[in-house]
C-alpha cells in the first residue's frame, strides 16, 4: 500500500511541475514557410509561327494549348515550380473582332474577380517606337487566383491578352514572393515586346 501511495505521489509531483507556470507557455503565432525564388535569367519565345518576340524567364515552359473552338493561337507559359500558369490569347483584328470589343472582353474578365479583389491598379503601357500600346491590371486581394491580367496591341491589326492563374488554393500573403517575381517579369515581358 505504501509503495502504490509513494508512487501515486511521484506522478502526481510530475504532474505538478510540468504543468507550472512558464513564460514559454504562449502558443507560437501562424507562420508560413520561407520562399527562395532565385533571378532568372531571360529567353526569347520566337516560336509558334506568331508575328511577336519578347524575352521569359528560364522558369517558364511554352506550351501550346489544346484546339478549343478552332482557336490555334491560344498558348500557356505554365510555371510549374511555382503552380501558376500564364495563359496567353492571341488575335487578329477584323471587322468582325474589333479592338474595341476585344478592349470591353478584357475588362469585363478583370472585373470577374471583383469579389475577391480589394482593388484594381490599372497602368497603361507605351511603347511609341514597338507600336505596342495596352494596359496591365494588378488585381489585389488575399483570395484571388488571377493577380495579374494585361493586353496589348499594335491599334490597328494585333490584339494579345494575358491572365496569370495559381493552380492552388489562393492564399496571396503568403504567395506574395511567387506573385512579386513573376509579375516582375511579366512587366519585363510585355517591355520586351515586339511586333514582328
Amino acid at each position: 500500500m505504501q509503495k502504490r501511495f509513494f508512487l501515486l505521489a511521484i506522478l502526481v509531483g510530475v504532474l505538478f511541475i510540468s504543468c507550472s507556470d512558464d513564460k514559454n507557455s504562449a502558443p507560437k503565432p501562424k507562420a508560413y514557410f520561407r520562399l527562395d525564388i532565385p533571378k532568372p535569367t531571360y529567353q526569347k519565345f520566337d516560336t509558334l509561327g506568331f508575328p511577336f518576340v519578347f524575352q521569359y524567364p528560364n522558369y517558364g515552359v511554352v506550351e501550346r494549348t489544346e484546339q478549343r473552338f478552332d482557336n490555334k493561337n491560344w498558348f500557356n507559359i505554365n510555371y510549374p515550380d511555382y503552380g501558376c500558369k500564364l495563359y496567353i490569347s492571341f488575335v487578329n483584328l477584323s471587322p468582325k473582332t474589333t479592338l474595341g470589343n476585344l478592349v470591353n472582353d478584357s475588362y469585363n474578365m478583370t472585373k470577374e474577380h471583383d469579389k475577391f479583389s480589394s482593388g484594381v491598379i490599372e497602368r497603361a503601357y507605351s511603347n511609341e517606337e514597338s507600336k505596342v500600346y495596352g494596359y496591365v491590371f494588378d488585381i489585389k486581394g488575399t483570395k484571388v487566383v488571377s493577380p495579374y491580367q494585361f493586353y496589348i496591341t499594335d491599334s490597328s491589326r494585333y490584339f494579345l491578352r494575358g491572365a496569370l492563374y495559381f493552380e492552388i488554393n489562393p492564399n496571396n500573403d503568403s504567395l506574395s514572393p511567387i506573385i512579386e517575381r513573376v509579375t516582375q517579369d511579366l512587366d519585363y515581358m510585355i517591355s520586351t515586346f515586339e511586333w514582328k
